[in-house]
């Protein structure tokens, strides 16, 4: 299926490659074809789609969970906040999502992760994983925290 902005991806494939033109260690990026790009691109946007966020879709209609409409209460008034477009926060962490499944989408730790593995043991050696959102990006989840449901900004 091709890259379609509001359909399967919160960016088209030029915005990426803007957003991935000022960053440093993106090798994995660069060095992908535009085929594989547009996928990672598809495929970090199912993995947001997926997370738990607040308020409710802009448009019933809309595929994509974002743009999004808030609820909103100040001095006893209460409202509504809707987002016209994808916010740049939500461009950037589909773009450092896809770049992370690129760097570590296939490798046997993320896919022990991925398949919930709590502890795993070689030897005298062994790792223990923490549950999380299922994001490969610390970065994205980062990105995404003010839209996460349950997800508390502390002042």
């Amino acid at each position: 299926m091709a890259l379609q902005v509001g359909i399967n991806s919160y960016v088209t494939l030029s915005e990426a490659e803007e957003y991935f033109a000022g960053k440093l260690f993106c090798e994995e990026w660069e060095n992908a074809d535009s085929y594989t790009k547009e996928k990672a691109l598809i495929t970090a946007t199912k993995r947001i789609n997926r997370l738990p966020f607040i308020g409710k879709k802009a448009d019933p209609a809309q595929l994509l969970e974002f743009p999004r409409e808030f609820a909103w209460t100040r001095q006893a008034t209460f409202g509504f906040t809707q987002e016209e477009e994808i916010s740049p926060e939500v461009k950037a962490a589909t773009c450092e999502e896809a770049l992370a499944l690129l760097k570590f989408g296939n490798n046997a730790r993320t896919n022990a992760q991925e398949q919930n593995v709590v502890r795993v043991s070689f030897g005298d050696v062994s790792e223990e994983y923490r549950a999380s959102l299922k994001l490969l990006s610390r970065e994205a989840l980062e990105l995404l925290k003010p839209y996460i449901a349950g997800a508390v900004p502390i002042w």
